[in-house]
C-alpha cells in the first residue's frame, strides 16, 4: 500500500526513524509528561501508532504498523523511554481512562476498549479535539473533498489559523462551566483538557451530548469529547507526521502560537 503524500505548511514533514530515536534518547521532557499525567489519582495505559499515517517504521514491526500498541505496564511517562526507543513510533497516546488498579486489568482480560461498565474504571478525562482538516476551508473544501483527493491529513495556514481561533473560543466557552483546563498544540491542531471532578465522572450518555451541542460550532472531533476515542496525544512525545513537540500552552499565547514556535521545534 502506498500512502499519500499529504500537502502540509512549510517546515513540517514527517520525521524519520533516525530522527524519533534522536529525540526519545536525547530530548523529550519525560519529567514534565510525567507531571501531565499524575492527575487524576489512579493508574494509565498508553499506546504507541508505528506508522499508520507517514509509512514509516522499523520494518522488524511491520505487522504492528497499523494498531495500537498498549502499554500497561508503565508506572509512570518516565517508564516509556525504552518502549520508544525499541519501537520509533510515529506517535505517543495516553488513554484518558483512568483505573483503580492495570494489575488487576491485566489478570481479568479487561479490554480497554470495553472498560466503563468494569469495576477497575475511575472515569475519564473529558477532551476535545480540533484538527484542521475538519475546517471548511475555502481553498480546498471540506473534510470529504479532502477525503476524495486522499488529503483527509493535509492542512494549511488558513485552516491552522482557523481552528487555533476555535481553539481559543472553546476554551473560553469552557471556563464559563469548568475552572481546570488547559490547551495544547498536539502538533496539528489543538486539544483542549478539563480536569474538573465533576468532568471526570460523566457518564457516556451526558459526554455524547456534550459532543454533539460543542460540535454544531467548533471542528471537534465528536467521538473523543463523547469517550468513544480514548486516546488522545501525550503531551511532550512526538508528532511524528510534522516533527513537531506537543506541547501545552498557557492560554494567552494561544491566539498568536505558530507551529514554528522554538517550544514544539524538535532538536534532532
Amino acid at each position: 500500500m502506498v500512502r499519500p503524500k499529504y500537502q502540509l505548511p512549510n517546515g513540517l514533514h514527517p520525521a524519520s526513524l533516525e530522527d524519533r530515536r534522536r529525540f526519545y534518547l536525547r530530548s523529550m521532557d519525560f519529567r514534565a509528561a510525567a507531571k501531565w499525567m499524575s492527575h487524576p489519582e489512579g493508574e494509565r495505559v498508553y499506546a504507541l501508532i508505528l506508522g499508520r499515517h507517514s509509512g514509516i517504521y522499523p520494518r522488524r514491526f511491520r505487522h504492528l504498523k497499523n494498531v495500537p500498541l498498549i502499554v500497561d505496564d508503565a508506572r509512570d511517562a518516565k517508564d516509556l523511554r525504552p518502549y520508544l526507543v525499541k519501537y520509533l513510533p510515529e506517535g505517543v497516546y495516553y488513554d484518558r481512562n483512568v483505573y483503580r488498579s492495570l494489575d488487576a486489568a491485566r489478570k481479568t482480560g479487561l479490554d480497554y476498549t470495553r472498560a466503563w461498565r468494569s469495576p477497575l474504571f475511575l472515569g475519564q478525562e473529558l477532551a476535545f479535539d480540533l484538527d484542521p482538516e475538519n475546517v471548511d476551508c475555502p481553498i480546498h473544501g471540506d473534510i470529504e473533498a479532502k477525503m476524495r483527493r486522499h488529503q483527509g491529513l493535509s492542512f494549511c495556514d488558513w485552516e491552522f489559523e482557523e481552528v487555533r481561533r476555535q481553539a481559543v473560543a472553546l476554551y473560553d466557552e469552557l471556563s464559563e462551566q469548568w475552572t481546570r483546563l488547559a490547551v495544547v498544540y498536539s502538533g496539528r491542531g489543538f486539544h483542549v483538557h478539563v480536569f474538573d471532578d465533576d468532568a471526570f465522572r460523566l457518564t457516556r450518555k451526558e459526554r455524547g451530548r456534550i459532543a454533539a451541542r460543542f460540535a454544531r460550532r467548533y471542528a471537534i472531533d465528536e467521538w473523543v469529547t463523547s469517550g468513544e476515542m480514548r486516546l488522545i496525544r501525550l503531551p511532550y512525545s512526538l508528532h511524528g507526521m510534522v516533527s513537531r513537540i506537543v506541547v501545552p500552552l498557557p492560554r494567552g499565547d494561544v491566539p498568536k502560537f505558530r507551529y514554528d514556535d522554538q517550544r514544539t521545534v524538535p532538536r534532532f
